[in-house]
């Protein structure tokens, strides 16, 4: 069981998506007037030499956010959310497994200023989930003229042997007892045999459910209907995984021009909250939520409170 296991980060969620010059305008156009919209539904946009495939819902201030797919980005996210928030989808499903080779950090920030040129707009927010958290901050850091928030939600400042020594740590002297036997239990269930017959997104998502003690407040949590018609490009994570585990750039973090906002939640044992308290002095314009009834996924957990939330923030910003 060991090997299936293995290709799947523990702290990873998800997230991306991305492209026609005449509709990114309109998109734009919609994004500066109408911040009360109504839904009008997922437009794709065409961005061009873009390795992202990029699409739009929702009305409001334009935000790129990843959460490693498309088909997830647009379910955990609330309809009344998407009143306020325009948001840009970007997704790596198109991206071949040759192609993946080639993606570092900085072609990823360079394709969201290729989306953001695109919708014709000055500036752009730009969210990340989980493993892409620190995208927002990059954003921002290599763009600080075009970035109007950077979000970041489900992470931690760095991936690195410490963030991982302190989830373990984390886990083991916080869970409950309770909570820890859910999740032998559901981990016993991922048998050689049963993996052995799912693709590598399937897996990924069997992994991901079994591992809900690790990322809910409810342990018992389901999230089912979510992960329904999801395809994750797992060549791609496993390969953005590698490449961003050990990445610490938070000794610059104090040269971030935008508003930042960091959303935690206190049962997120794959990315303890606690590990941001050594960069809160150091982002200038920074303010930090923690949730306290839920975990990795506080947008899933508790819509209505983590709606609030970032639409004051966004408001206030």
């Amino acid at each position: 069981m060991k090997k299936f296991l293995t290709i799947i980060p523990l702290v990873i969620l998800l997230c991306f998506t991305f492209g026609c010059k005449q509709q990114g305008e309109e998109v734009a156009e919609e994004a500066a007037v109408d911040v009360e919209a109504r839904d009008e539904g997922v437009k794709p946009l065409n961005v061009e030499s873009a390795l992202l495939t990029y699409s739009a819902e929702g009305a409001g201030i334009p935000c790129v956010v990843f959460t490693g797919g498309e088909n997830i980005g647009l379910k955990i996210y609330s309809k009344e959310l998407k009143r306020h928030i325009k948001f840009i989808h970007a997704d790596p499903k198109n991206i071949s497994k040759e192609d993946v080779k080639s993606i570092t950090l900085d072609t990823i920030i360079d394709d969201i200023e290729k989306a953001r040129i695109t919708l014709g707009v000055e500036k752009i927010a730009v969210m990340g989930h989980s493993m892409f958290s620190i995208i927002p901050l990059e954003y921002a850091l290599k763009y600080p003229e075009h970035a109007s928030h950077a979000i970041s939600t489900g992470g931690v400042p760095s991936f690195s042997e410490k963030s991982t020594k302190a989830s373990n740590e984390y886990w083991e002297t916080d869970a409950s007892e309770e909570r820890k036997e859910i999740l032998r239990r559901n981990r016993e269930k991922l048998t050689e045999e049963v993996m052995s017959k799912l693709s590598p997104s399937e897996a990924f998502i069997k992994q991901y459910v079994a591992d809900t003690p690790l990322r809910f407040y409810n342990p018992e949590f389901d999230m089912t209907d979510l992960w329904k018609g999801v395809e994750l490009n797992v060549d791609f994570i496993n390969h953005y995984w590698g490449f961003i585990y050990g990445f610490d750039n938070t000794d610059k973090y104090h040269m971030i021009k935008a508003p930042v906002l960091i959303i935690a939640g206190r049962y997120d044992y794959g990315c303890p909250y606690f590990l941001y308290d050594e960069i809160k002095s150091i982002i200038p314009n920074y303010t930090f939520i923690l949730f306290e009834n839920a975990g990795h996924n506080p947008m899933i957990e508790i819509p209505e409170e983590f709606d609030k939330k970032l639409i004051d923030w966004m408001k206030s910003h």
